[in-house]
C-alpha cells in the first residue's frame, strides 16, 4: 500500500497547529490541527448529538489530551485531525481522522447538513444525566441519514460516566446501539475514560470496511 506523502489536506486549509477561526460561507469555523503529513487512511467523521453532551470535551481531550469546564457554545463546526494507528500484519496502519464537532443547538440545524456531507463515519454522543439527550438520538439519526442519503458507521457514546446522577443506564444505551449495528462505548471527558477507545473503535470498523471494499 502506498502511504500518503507530503502535504495533506489540513496542511493545506491552515498552515498552524493553534486554534483559529476561519471562516466557510459565512459561518465561523473553528480549526484545531496536529501537523502529520504521513497516513495510510484518510476518513471525515462528524460528531453530532444535543448541545452541551461533551461533544467539544471528547474531541478536545483527544486531539489535546485536556478538559477545560469553561467550553462555549459550539458555532457551525469545529474541525480537529489526529492520526490513530491500527493493528495489522505486518505492520500498523495509520489512520488519519478529520473529526467535525457539530453544533447541536436546535438553532443550528439548517448549518449541519453541510457540514455531514462527506463523512466515512461518526460519533452519536449523548450525556447519561439527561434523559432527554438520548431520547433524541433517533431525531439526531435521521437528519444525519437525510444530509447524506447513505448510513456510515456509527459510535454511540455514554459521555459524562463520571457524574453521580446518571439517569440513563448502560443496558439501555446497549440496546438501542444493538437495534441499530453500532458500537456502544462509555466516556468521560473529564477524566479521560473510554475517550481513546472511542476513535479507535471507530477507525477500526472503517478501515475493515474500506479493506472489504466498501467506500464510505
Amino acid at each position: 500500500m502506498t502511504r500518503t506523502q507530503a502535504k495533506s489536506y489540513e496542511t493545506l486549509l491552515v498552515p498552524s497547529d493553534s486554534y483559529r477561526f476561519i471562516r466557510t460561507t459565512a459561518y465561523p469555523l473553528q480549526v484545531t490541527i496536529q501537523m502529520s503529513s504521513s497516513y495510510d487512511y484518510l476518513f471525515k467523521i462528524v460528531v453530532l448529538g444535543e448541545g452541551a453532551v461533551g461533544k467539544t470535551a471528547i474531541v478536545t481531550r483527544f486531539s489535546h489530551g485536556f478538559f477545560r469546564t469553561d467550553y462555549k457554545t459550539t458555532i457551525g463546526s469545529q474541525f480537529a485531525v489526529k492520526n490513530v494507528d491500527i493493528a495489522r500484519d505486518p505492520t500498523n496502519i495509520t489512520v488519519k481522522l478529520q473529526i467535525w464537532d457539530v453544533a447541536g443547538q436546535s438553532r443550528f440545524q439548517i448549518l449541519r447538513p453541510m457540514y455531514y456531507r462527506g463523512s466515512s463515519g461518526g460519533l452519536l454522543v449523548f450525556d447519561v444525566t439527561r434523559r432527554r439527550t438520548f431520547i433524541v438520538l433517533e431525531e439526531w439519526l435521521d437528519e444525519l441519514h437525510k444530509a447524506i442519503n447513505k448510513k456510515i458507521p456509527l459510535v454511540l457514546v455514554a459521555n459524562k460516566t463520571d457524574l453521580p446522577d446518571r439517569v440513563v443506564e448502560p443496558s439501555e444505551g446497549r440496546d438501542f446501539a444493538d437495534r441499530h449495528g453500532m458500537p456502544y462505548i462509555e466516556s468521560s471527558a473529564k477524566t479521560g475514560e473510554g475517550i481513546v477507545d472511542i476513535f479507535q473503535e471507530l477507525a477500526e470498523v472503517l478501515v475493515t470496511q474500506r479493506e472489504r471494499g466498501n467506500n464510505y
